[in-house]
């Protein structure tokens, strides 16, 4: 598939791999290979994630003092970690 090829090609700049990861990420229900949890892991800089809350669908995923890079990987890869402490979400159900 064409962005699987993406994020595993070193020549592209680290945002379109990052990008082609989560891009993969949310149209594939194989689970993410160790390869891949590597890639997201060195691409995901906070300097990214704070770059890309500028767009305003990453900002809405974001919360709970996470930036929506941050609980979207968080949610993707590590779906077993709770939210943060400070889950500042309405509607989500009380402890």
């Amino acid at each position: 598939m064409w962005m699987r090829e993406r994020w595993r090609d070193r020549t592209q700049a680290p945002e379109a791999r990052l990008a082609a990861a989560i891009g993969w990420l949310c149209l594939t229900d194989e689970p993410a290979s160790d390869d891949l949890r590597e890639d997201v892991g060195d691409l995901a800089t906070n300097e990214r994630a704070h770059a890309m809350d500028d767009l305003p669908w990453m900002a809405a995923a974001g919360g709970s003092g996470e930036t929506g890079l941050q609980r979207c990987v968080r949610e993707m890869l590590h779906p077993e970690q709770p939210d943060p402490m400070e889950h500042d979400d309405p509607w989500a159900p009380l402890p």
